[in-house]
């Protein structure tokens, strides 16, 4: 027991939860203890936050406030409505003055503190083997020395280990091994048991605001942006960061003292700061005053709530698009942020591959412990992240993988999943430079989508992929064509050897030649590609085609001019067909809805000429150019065809044979029936 007759140790938080930070105060002459003590001292005697503190033996210069905002991750110190407090652990620790009792407050909010102890009882250690430790067994990846230092450090004052000058090696105190006898320590091949805090949990808990937050309305995720605005200081604890602001702009405050908060507690510029108000702006957590003030919002003042980190993410959520969307990608199968950021731009028109968006969105959701890391860079589902997908499975998974775009019938659903997850996997196989034949292979469903037989070949002095226009012998086409994966950036001239291209394009008696990648860079390959007649198709490009030929599919005779090409392939040249066959749809149904209209008009009784159509359309803006009467009439011969029978004729001209959705129901009926098996 603690020497100061100390009845309980300080509650320590799950590993999941602890912080990975040591509170980086100024260390003074007499170890952090007494610097804490310090600072402590100064909080409960009402010292004004803005007060610049001087520690004895440190040169640095902070105020109150910010040594208080460096406490607080680790437990010392609380914000509350009313202001800084001190926790009930470290009053504790000021009454009785214990160092041990200190030491259990830190190991209870902080990751690898006894655990660095238990390392030590077994043998003295070099600092780089402790951090190797904390890499490998506890998946604490510092990219430098200084948290493991940090921790050295306290745990030297606080008279826990010493250093051997000598060995160059640290080594545990007898008062080390009663302080580990008495708290214990996380073992790194037991961790994964300890990971999920909320694994007797069997609801999901939450503000009833909040869950009308994960209900979207059809407007609410059209407005969602993809990238979630700038907030400074540690992404990993943006809410609390957040909250300061909530709390400060409580009141009225002007822009000025907002700027100069920013600049005392986190070192940003204005430009910076207005950046982020604009952040707080759009997620409705602050109001605009006047054209120099802002003031929290009713519902930033909800803040903090019980339920603070998922109510926030809720927030979040109904701001931002692929937030909560991605429990349900994670419930299916575990994924690093790179496959998330992949599915992120082919399923959610994210602009790019942009892993920075993809892990602010990880860090929220493992703050609200929704997810948790599974293996190494791997994220999957809590148990309260499974209960939320049961929870509000009805309000996401219909729009998983159509972006909100719901489909007519089970099986244009089911089609719309399997295109996804190709163009999903077409990204991430370009990467895999270890396995070629994955890429070769969802390459050639692809062209299948496309409406291409489409066949995988492979195999030394072969093509990878052999595809042909599906249609008359007479009429059709055929391209070799080339997988080239590459692990990072583009493809580049050394990657390709343009004579074997060529043999490959005359083995199969092929008209074209294509290679497709991930991006294609350099002048040289270029030029090499139009002197070979090899065209370059990057993954981009043919995702848009795909994208495209699912919404207005085209002929093959118009994608033979994507295979035309010498060089960087550019698939705007099929827009025109794609723009023709789009107002070919119009002015059908155009016309059906003005002879629909017309028979009930008592003097033509519905009974009219392809000139009076003309008449009726001819500034309709939806058609765009006026159409012609010649298109019109070619237009009612094949509704009026015996197969169609939409309309009717007679001597006097055209007449509706039923309304808009008579048409539409035979056209549907003779669309499944080209699609029966």
């Amino acid at each position: 027991m603690f020497k100061n007759n100390i009845h309980e140790i300080p509650t320590a938080r799950s590993w999941e939860t602890r912080v990975s930070a040591m509170p980086n105060i100024p260390r003074g002459e007499k170890g952090f203890q007494q610097s804490l003590h310090s600072i402590l001292i100064e909080l409960k005697k009402g010292t004004p936050i803005n007060t610049k503190l001087k520690i004895l033996g440190s040169k640095s210069e902070n105020t109150l406030e910010d040594l208080l905002i460096r406490l607080r991750p680790s437990g010392i110190v609380k914000k509350m409505m009313t202001g800084w407090e001190v926790s009930k652990e470290a009053d504790n620790w000021l009454e009785l003055g214990e160092d041990l009792y200190l030491a259990a407050i830190l190991n209870g909010n902080i990751k690898f503190f006894s655990e660095i102890l238990a390392a030590l009882s077994q043998e003295s250690k070099p600092i780089k083997e402790l951090r190797e430790l904390a890499s490998v067994q506890y998946r604490l990846d510092w990219k430098t020395k200084s948290e493991i230092l940090a921790r050295l450090n306290w745990l030297k004052d606080l008279g826990l280990i010493v250093y051997e000058d000598f060995a160059m090696k640290y080594s545990i105190t007898e008062e080390g091994l009663e302080f580990l006898d008495l708290v214990g320590f996380i073992k790194g091949d037991e961790l994964e048991k300890h990971t999920d805090s909320t694994i007797s949990e069997n609801e999901v808990l939450l503000s009833s605001w909040a869950e009308d937050f994960c209900k979207l309305s059809k407007e609410d995720k059209e407005d969602r942006k993809t990238s979630i605005g700038y907030s400074p200081g540690n992404v990993q604890a943006v809410h609390n960061t957040i909250l300061d602001y909530l709390l400060m702009m409580n009141n009225s405050s002007e822009i000025n003292t907002i700027v100069e908060y920013s600049s005392i507690t986190y070192g940003i510029s204005e430009s910076s700061t207005k950046a982020f108000l604009s952040t707080l702006v759009h997620l409705g957590l602050i109001e605009r005053k006047t054209k120099t003030s802002y003031q929290t919002s009713k519902l930033g003042r909800l803040f903090p709530t019980e339920n603070f980190e998922i109510d926030f993410a809720c927030c979040i959520n109904k701001k931002y698009s692929f937030v909560f969307e991605i429990l349900f990608e994670l419930q299916k199968e575990e994924l690093n942020a790179k496959q998330l950021a992949v599915i992120a731009k082919v399923s959610y028109d994210f602009p790019s591959e942009d892993t920075t968006n993809i892990n602010k969105r990880l860090r929220i959701l493992k703050n609200a412990k929704l997810i948790q890391e599974s293996g190494m860079n791997l994220y999957g589902l809590t148990k309260r992240g499974f209960n939320f997908c049961e929870k509000f499975k009805d309000c996401y998974l219909v729009t998983l993988l159509d972006n909100g775009r719901k489909q007519d019938n089970e099986k244009e659903f089911k089609e719309n999943i399997e295109m996804y997850t190709i163009l999903n996997e077409l990204r991430n196989a370009s990467r895999d430079s270890t396995n070629p034949d994955r890429f070769e292979l969802v390459l050639s469903k692809a062209f299948g989508i496309l409406g291409f037989k489409s066949d995988w070949i492979g195999g030394a002095g072969k093509t990878d992929i052999l595809v042909q226009a599906a249609t008359s012998p007479k009429f059709s086409y055929k391209v070799a064509v080339d997988a080239k994966t590459t692990y990072s950036g583009g493809i580049t001239e050394g990657q390709i050897n343009f004579d074997t291209i060529t043999d490959h394009r005359k083995k199969h008696n092929a008209d074209y030649s294509v290679i497709v990648g991930r991006e294609f860079q350099g002048e040289r390959l270029i030029e090499r590609a139009i002197k070979h007649n090899v065209g370059l198709l990057d993954i981009g490009s043919l995702e848009f085609l795909i994208k495209m030929h699912i919404e207005v599919p085209l002929k093959s005779d118009s994608y033979r001019r994507i295979f035309n090409q010498r060089g960087i392939v550019d698939i705007q040249l099929i827009e025109e067909d794609r723009r023709k066959i789009v107002r070919d749809g119009d002015l059908l149904q155009s016309i059906m809805k003005c002879l629909s209209e017309e028979s009930e008009d008592p003097l033509t009784e519905g009974i009219m000429q392809p000139r009076e159509i003309y008449l009726l359309l001819k500034n309709e803006f939806k058609i765009g150019p006026s159409p012609t009467i010649e298109e019109i009439k070619q237009i009612l011969e094949f509704l009026a065809s015996p197969l169609i029978g939409c309309i009717g004729v007679t001597k006097e001209g055209y007449y509706a044979m039923g309304s808009l959705t008579d048409a539409a129901q035979k056209f549907e009926f003779y669309l499944k029936a080209c699609q029966r098996d």
